[in-house]
């Protein structure tokens, strides 16, 4: 899962839902079936149908896996172009060289090469917890993205936990009772008194949340209910995948899908808005203007961005992977795994870094 530390706490204004009802101040139900809601709340619903018919034999699981391949393969390599459009396209690494260069190369770096010498199996136990976090986050980000742009000022402790806590008891209950690998690699367990412990506090954060948005709507308050949504909605689908199936990868591929098309959109968002900046060079300006084109200009300029990089870097672990063997530093008993999924771990950890900081420093224009 491409999928932390995400755009949490500062996932741009625009990510907000946009002009539903609710949100433009007006008490009412909102509009469900609005691009905002397909993308952010009910973008999850094709991987939960998918997962669902291959649990229940409808399909065969290589079809359900074949399917969510081209997710998770062209999902998201759109997803990791579109953190870095934003900073290498626009407005470039020199803003903060340390934080949106030297960072994220190191990381990526880091995990190429402790991979190479047989740290997959590590990396991969780690990224299991630290992706679900990261893609919880987003959603963490847009609800509060909502109330900002509504003109809310709320302590956000309340709605972190509601966010995180149940269903990272989910995630924390499928490592220890439902299926204890990912991608072949053994996942820590967890005492089940702790996760009980998570999970009863998530519900008591979730009741107070809902009664908190319950009695603002009743105050009066502008109140958009995409945080509803998304802790009831999104949150919860991906909690029962986790706990209902126990295929070792399907759950994971088909919550990753949702969370890749909600960024991918409100990063699209981002760039529909923000005026075109100036690029002396040929190619940036092609990329600026074609990020800022129909869908299908959007998609294919994220995939301009993304697939040379992953080429690039599945180029560097194989090389990596051969050095390691010829100086007797990779262990026979390290995970196997394809160049490419090497490479991803590195891709990965250093989209983790940028997509929290990049809504950060500088700040956003809307935000």
């Amino acid at each position: 899962m491409g999928v932390i530390v995400g755009s949490g706490r500062a996932a741009p204004a625009s990510a907000a839902p946009g002009k539903s009802q609710a949100a433009a101040g007006s008490p009412g139900l909102p509009a469900l079936w609005s691009r905002e809601w397909l993308a952010f709340v009910w973008s999850s619903l094709p991987g939960l149908a998918l997962a669902a018919a291959a649990a229940r034999g409808a399909i065969s699981e290589s079809l359900a896996l074949g399917l969510f391949a081209v997710s998770f393969v062209g999902l998201n390599l759109m997803h990791m172009g579109a953190t870095w459009a934003r900073v290498y396209v626009r407005p470039g690494w020199r803003v903060n060289p340390l934080e949106r260069l030297a960072v994220p190369c190191g990381l990526a770096a880091f995990a190429i090469s402790f991979e190479a010498v047989g740290g997959g199996a590590l990396l991969l136990a780690a990224q299991y917890f630290i992706s679900f976090h990261h893609a919880l986050m987003q959603n963490y980000g847009i609800a509060r993205a909502a109330q900002r742009r509504d003109g809310r000022r709320l302590d956000g402790r309340l709605d972190l936990a509601a966010c995180l806590l149940l269903p990272g008891a989910a995630l924390l209950y499928r490592a220890s009772a439902v299926c204890g690998l990912y991608n072949d690699a053994p996942v820590p367990a967890v005492p089940m008194l702790v996760i009980q412990a998570l999970a009863a506090a998530g519900v008591a954060a979730l009741g107070l949340y809902a009664w908190r948005e319950w009695r603002a709507m009743r105050h009066g308050e502008r109140v958009n209910p995409i945080g509803l949504g998304l802790f009831f909605g999104t949150n919860l689908i991906w909690s029962a995948l986790l706990i209902a199936d126990a295929h070792p990868a399907i759950p994971l591929f088909a919550l990753a899908s949702g969370h890749y098309l909600q960024y991918v959109y409100f990063v699209r968002r981002v760039e529909v808005r923000d005026r075109p900046a100036g690029a002396h060079h040929p190619l940036r300006a092609r990329l600026q203007t074609a990020l800022r084109g129909s869908p299908l200009q959007y998609a294919v300029a994220l995939l301009v961005i993304a697939v040379p990089v992953t080429v690039l870097l599945t180029l560097v672990s194989i090389g990596l992977r051969e050095l390691a063997l010829s100086a007797g530093l990779r262990p026979d008993t390290a995970l196997a795994m394809p160049p490419w999924a090497a490479a991803m771990l590195g891709v990965n950890l250093e989209h983790y870094w940028l997509d929290r900081r990049i809504w950060r420093s500088p700040k956003p224009v809307a935000a």
